[in-house]
């Protein structure tokens, strides 16, 4: 008799973050949704808080889907819905990072733009890199571009995450302006990093390893 394969330590993991990454992007995207539509923005231009609504409309679905993307079992048992699926994160990731550019440009807080609007950038290249891999039916790439695209915008979740605990987590630095740069740096640079280890550094490392020393 044969027993059924468990899944690796590793595949819990990642259905563990996903998961907990899919609860929280849910519920602060629909705080700021909500913070969107009943907060007094008449002193905001009207062209801005049309995109804002759109930028977060667009986010809130899209964020609820790579968990489900980044499962093979799923990926080979509807691989018709993951291909629509897919075309839904992309297509809304491109849409959702064209907003993000001018929002970036015109935010609060002196020096804030600059992070957001570089990762907007990057948000913007991962997606359509991940398309153009998809079309072109490099799928291993396609998937790694992906999750660099996902990364970005979990960041925009992090940083409503760390905004309420940044006092705890950053005490060392007083000035209020620049812990706030700080925080937004973090929360773009860490997310993808650990994608990195994930699909570069770390397969690289145990291919090296795997090889016997000359």
């Amino acid at each position: 008799m044969t027993s059924t394969p468990r899944s690796p330590p590793l595949a819990y993991s990642k259905a563990l973050v996903l998961t907990v990454l899919f609860a929280a992007g849910a519920f602060y995207l629909a705080a700021e949704l909500v913070s969107a539509v009943v907060r007094d923005r008449s002193a905001e231009p009207g062209w801005r808080t049309a995109l804002l609504m759109l930028h977060l409309t667009v986010t809130l679905p899209i964020l609820f889907l790579p968990p489900f993307q980044f499962s093979r079992r799923l990926r080979a048992r509807f691989p018709a819905w993951h291909r629509r699926a897919g075309q839904l994160f992309l297509g809304g990731s491109l849409v959702a990072a064209s907003t993000a550019l001018p929002l970036a440009m015109t935010q609060e807080g002196e020096g804030r733009g600059v992070p957001t609007g570089v990762f907007a950038v990057l948000w913007f290249g991962f997606a359509a890199a991940a398309w153009w891999c998809a079309r072109r039916r490099a799928f291993v790439l396609h998937e790694q571009f992906v999750a660099r695209t996902y990364a970005v915008a979990v960041a925009f979740i992090i940083i409503r995450l760390l905004r309420d605990t940044q006092e705890w987590l950053l005490p060392f630095i007083t000035m209020i302006e620049v812990r706030d740069v700080t925080r937004d740096w973090l929360c773009f640079v860490l997310p993808l990093f650990a994608v990195e280890i994930a699909f570069a550094w770390w397969p690289a490392l145990r291919q090296a390893a795997a090889k016997r020393p000359g």
